[in-house]
């Protein structure tokens, strides 16, 4: 089967196109795969296309998905707790990355997935964050756990046949945090938030030193203060919608963490998912 297509519902690209009005997606998965012959409205396409990927094709948005779903909102509350997606930490882009009073990186490693880059992953994850998972199919289990045994700096998490997100070693604190890689990760707004914290307003200066004047200040902190303002910083600019991600159903959870949209992308969206918009 097509799974590849019927995962394509789930692209920013493709949900866009479905906030613009664009609904030709539904049509050539209709045509593909029988399951859809009952589906007449938008909510009731996702809720079928989304069992069939948990059954057929867990894709890296599948995984991210249960752990909005299972982890973010299960465990924690929205109003102390972040979530990010696809977030720079040194040469590498950490999966996703939780932030509460910790922060926890998830590096997620699908069947469809090498364990090849593994160890340079590893080393930038645990020098930004607090905790450092691997969420891992049954069948790289034995080679995450081979690799753990050589460092086992890292927790390991296995995503289960029955799709639940099952602790297999939990995560022992890092304690590495590097200044050099984090400050990168850093967007503008946030590193100047931290050096006017600590230094007060920026002096005058051409917007070419304000990095170098920022990365100063940061780099002066000690490391224990630095990883506090890191997450707060990251935790205040990246703040998830969290009215938007509440109206979505469970299979969407993650594209109000992991994709961008518009103001009024988000309410076309909506819309066409409370409104039960039929897809014919």
């Amino acid at each position: 089967m097509e799974y590849r297509l019927l995962a394509k519902l789930f692209s920013s690209s493709e949900l866009k196109k479905i906030a613009a009005g664009d609904l030709k997606i539904f049509n050539r998965v209709g045509e593909v795969f029988s399951e859809f012959d009952s589906a007449s409205s938008i909510p009731e396409f996702y809720d079928t296309a989304y069992r069939l990927l948990l059954k057929h094709y867990r894709n890296e948005y599948v995984v991210k998905n249960e752990i909005a779903n299972k982890i973010l909102l299960g465990r924690h509350s929205m109003k102390t707790t972040a979530m990010m997606s696809e977030l720079r930490t040194g040469k590498n882009i950490a999966d996703c990355v939780i932030l509460n009073g910790h922060s926890t990186c998830y590096e997620i490693k699908t069947e469809f997935d090498s364990l090849v880059r593994f160890h340079d992953q590893l080393s930038s994850y645990l020098k930004a964050y607090d905790k450092t998972y691997i969420v891992t199919h049954a069948n790289h289990l034995e080679e995450v756990l081979a690799l753990h045994a050589q460092i086992p700096r890292f927790g390991v998490i296995e995503l289960t046949k029955r799709n639940s997100l099952k602790p297999i070693i939990t995560a022992p604190i890092s304690g590495d945090f590097d200044q050099e890689i984090t400050f990168d990760t850093l967007r503008k707004p946030e590193y100047v938030h931290i050096a006017e914290k600590i230094a007060g307003k920026l002096p005058e200066m051409p917007n070419s030193q304000v990095y170098e004047h920022c990365k100063e200040v940061y780099q002066s902190l000690s490391p224990e203060t630095a990883n506090d303002l890191f997450k707060e910083s990251l935790k205040l600019f990246r703040a998830n919608d969290h009215k938007f991600i509440n109206s979505l159903p469970k299979s969407l959870k993650n594209i109000g963490i992991s994709y961008q949209f518009s103001r009024q992308e988000k309410n076309n969206l909506l819309c066409s998912l409370m409104n039960n918009t039929s897809i014919c």
